[in-house]
């Protein structure tokens, strides 16, 4: 019986003093936290528009920097422009706000694309993106987040020019360990492109990410 009493107390002792277990993990994949300094995360995903792989890597204390590597066959989440290309992009995420179940963060995610839409043609373009992460953590192992992105991009020749989307939407991760999760997100708002006109972009994928 006091075996067990000790041990029921050493239990309670740890997860008291362990945020991350009372408050969500201590890292998220699509919300606002962060890896800690000198630790990395990892993550596959894949959906529209494209499979992506991305690597982050803490710096100092909320702050993360990486590299984001995609086959894309969708230009910037365009609904009508299946077209086959890759994407680099450099990754910066800063934490702003950890209080509790409830963190705030921007995300600025810029770099290079190509498309081809046939053997003697391409699409070059610069990607913009910048986004606003609120993390809501419900449990030790479950989180939400809500997204605003705004990923900006310029296509550069004659009939290019600068696009402006508006994406809206929601995350979800789940952790079945403290450095394994799966997650989810979906976006979708309106590109407004350099004729005016408004044109529907998604931005939807699963994937898995590894912290370590």
């Amino acid at each position: 019986m006091m075996t067990r009493f000790a041990h029921s107390m050493t239990v309670a002792a740890l997860l008291a003093a362990s945020p991350a277990l009372a408050d969500g993990q201590a890292w998220s994949i699509v919300g606002a936290r962060t890896v800690e300094t000198g630790a990395n995360e990892l993550d596959l995903s894949a959906g529209w528009p494209g499979i992506s792989a991305s690597y982050l890597r803490g710096v100092v204390p909320g702050v993360n920097l990486g590299a984001r590597v995609s086959f894309a066959y969708g230009v910037e989440g365009l609904v009508r422009a299946v077209v086959p290309g890759f994407t680099m992009q450099a990754l910066v995420k800063v934490r702003l706000l950890d209080a509790e179940r409830l963190s705030l963060g921007l995300v600025f995610e810029p770099g290079p694309f190509f498309h081809f839409p046939s053997a003697a043609l391409s699409r070059i373009g610069l990607a913009l993106p910048i986004g606003l992460r609120v993390g809501i953590a419900t449990s030790s192992a479950l989180s939400l987040a809500v997204l605003l992105d705004v990923p900006m991009w310029v296509e550069f020749g004659p009939s290019g020019g600068f696009n402006i989307p508006i994406l809206t939407g929601l995350g979800l991760e789940y952790f079945a360990t403290s450095n394994l999760g799966v997650f989810a997100r979906l976006q979708v708002g309106p590109t407004i492109t350099p004729s005016g006109l408004a044109e529907l972009t998604l931005d939807g994928r699963v994937g898995v990410a590894f912290h370590f």
